[in-house]
């Protein structure tokens, strides 16, 4: 078990959302340094700036998660200049709506570059050396969508059941090494995540409700407050929200028939 007080944490995606409202409670929580890490660095920088008005000690960071290269850079560069991480907060990560064959084999490799191939950069990167000192926690950000599957989300249920996947193998295989992995898998957040969502078919069209219908979600608060729980206790996996717990929980007793029929369900007649 890693606490948050008196450790440093590295948190992308940090700029706004969950990642921001991570940021802001680990600084609250006492955390040694908080690393902001986000694709827009002057969000990142604001995100910092407030850590450091709650007293905390706080870096913005620049990288896209994306690129390995530049992942495996940020990692060597904050354990030269700010010292050894103790938490990594893999957060960062993008939406895409519609039909599978509607969308683009190049919207398929954006999403799944970031939202997959960026969480498991993330962890290479920065795994090898907690695995080398035994020590350190990594928490993963995952979904609902991992386990309520949508026929309008193909790719982000696929990259999102994939981070699941990798976080409970790297538990699995970390775990001696006293290195510990969550997952989490949050509900419906109000972020700006569904403002930026690539939406195709239908759905292009619908992108205001969609957006509007994510105001009456949960505040991202409470997957910051289960992101540092999860550290704290060593949780393998922690759904967040009503929604999120119940298929986490009832899926799996549900028959076939019906988790297909709810598979099947046109996310353009539910908005």
């Amino acid at each position: 078990m890693t606490k948050i007080k008196g450790s440093r944490i590295v948190i992308t995606g940090a700029g706004s959302g969950i990642g921001e409202a991570t940021a802001l409670r680990a600084a609250k929580a006492g955390a040694s340094e908080v690393v902001c890490v986000d694709i827009n660095f002057a969000s990142a920088q604001e995100t910092a700036a407030a850590c450091e008005g709650l007293g905390a000690t706080a870096t913005a960071w620049h990288c896209d998660v994306a690129d390995r290269a530049s992942v495996q850079q940020l990692a060597d560069a904050i354990e030269s200049e700010c010292g050894t991480v103790d938490v990594l907060v893999n957060n960062a990560g993008v939406g895409l709506g519609g039909p599978f064959l509607q969308a683009s084999v190049e919207d398929w490799d954006w999403l799944i570059g970031i939202n997959l191939n960026g969480v498991a950069y993330g962890c290479h990167a920065f795994g090898a050396a907690m695995v080398k000192r035994g020590a350190g926690h990594v928490v993963n950000i995952a979904s609902g969508a991992a386990y309520l599957m949508s026929r309008d989300m193909a790719a982000y249920c696929a990259s999102k059941a994939g981070v699941v996947a990798l976080s409970r193998c790297l538990r699995a295989d970390w775990a001696s090494s006293g290195v510990g992995v969550s997952v989490i898998c949050p509900g419906v957040i109000n972020t700006p995540i569904a403002a930026a969502t690539r939406m195709v078919g239908e759905l292009a069209d619908r992108q205001d409700k969609v957006v509007s219908a994510f105001r009456y979600g949960h505040s991202p608060e409470i997957v910051a407050k289960a992101i540092l729980k999860a550290t704290e206790h060593n949780t393998e996996l922690q759904p967040v929200g009503f929604e999120s717990e119940l298929a986490y929980r009832l899926l799996p007793l549900v028959p076939g028939p019906i988790r297909g029929a709810l598979t099947r369900a046109p996310l353009h007649k539910l908005t």
